[in-house]
């Protein structure tokens, strides 16, 4: 081959070259993120608020990141989702507080019974500094805290009668989730927990294998617990919170620009799902009362606050560092 025929063979494949290089600049690989949650998909609050946290990314990152949303417990039951995302196998999820405690043990601080007032109160402790404090102990679990959210509490309902005091709850069959703290709560104040799938609640109330559930107002009609209750109790003994949790192994693959779609698109979230659980509860509460239900809502919260004060006492003996937490929580206005 000739000098010059060797010539314009360089010269052929520089410009091959550099035009590869051209085109490729500015082309980034599309990241998949999968979100998951227990809850029903549709208009439950926590699949709105992903749909909507999805559309945000997506749009923030200018399309380098999608989100993938998995309601309705397709990828696991809440500690499973949270264990995939301690691994990298799931890349956000929504999470009850309950649950999130075993994990991040300051969390547990807001499953505290009459921990909080009221929705006010929970959001100003939840968005202040408080909330951003015990967000930070994530990092610890090889998790990202990224919001706690919804506003609304856990409420007791019944078939003997309106609850007023401690005294109408003694001797009360009620289902409870299986968190200690809710356990142990409810046996303090006089009740006889009993452990039942949700799915076979209804059934089990319709039976008289239990007098009792709770849960949020929400919840409570879009699963027609009023078709085989009697009486609704507004008694704020738990808050439902629900917090935003990223996988620290998934956060550290995004760039700078990803990262920062994520934590713009928190706020709108958020916002979403307190809108959304507020609005579920109001909603259900008017449904529950057209059909027929007692409501009542205890005057004087003092004699119920006393009797789980031996709860507070127990969390204290294995979480002393957080009495300083109940303290701020308390002086919240």
């Amino acid at each position: 081959m000739s000098k010059k025929s060797k010539f314009l063979v360089i010269a052929v494949l520089t410009m091959v070259l550099l035009i590869s290089t051209i085109s490729g600049i500015g082309a980034t690989e599309t990241l998949t993120l999968k979100f998951a949650h227990v809850c029903p998909g549709g208009e439950h609050p926590c699949t709105t608020s992903a749909m909507v946290f999805a559309d945000s990314v997506e749009q923030k990152s200018e399309g380098t990141l999608k989100v993938n949303v998995y309601p309705n417990a397709a990828l696991g039951g809440e500690r499973d989702i949270i264990e995939n995302l301690q691994m990298g196998n799931i890349d956000l999820m929504w999470n009850s507080t309950g649950v999130t405690s075993n994990f991040v043990p300051s969390v547990d601080v807001f499953n505290l019974p009459f921990i909080f007032r009221d929705e006010e109160h929970f959001l100003k402790v939840a968005e202040g500094p408080i909330g951003k404090k015990l967000l930070e102990d994530f990092n610890k679990a090889g998790l990202i805290g990224l919001a706690f959210t919804a506003p609304v509490f856990r409420v007791p309902m019944n078939n003997r009668g309106p609850i007023n005091t401690p005294d109408d709850i003694k001797g009360l069959k009620i289902r409870l989730m299986e968190v200690p703290m809710h356990i142990a709560t409810y046996k303090a104040l006089g009740a006889s927990p009993v452990p039942i799938p949700f799915s076979e609640l209804y059934s089990s109330l319709q039976m008289g294998v239990v007098d009792a559930n709770e849960n949020a107002l929400g919840t409570l009609n879009t699963a027609k617990l009023y078709e085989v209750q009697k009486y609704l109790t507004l008694l704020p003994v738990f808050v439902n919170c629900e917090v935003l949790i990223m996988s620290e192994k998934s956060w550290n693959k995004l760039n700078p620009d990803q990262k920062q779609a994520i934590l713009d698109s928190v706020p709108v979230a958020a916002e979403t799902m307190n809108r959304d659980y507020i609005k579920t509860g109001e909603d259900g509460l008017k449904i529950m009362e057209d059909y027929g239900i007692k409501i009542n809502t205890p005057s004087n919260l003092e004699p119920f606050v006393k009797a789980v004060e031996g709860v507070y006492a127990n969390f204290l003996k294995e979480k002393p560092e957080l009495e300083s937490v109940i303290d701020e929580i308390r002086s919240v206005e």
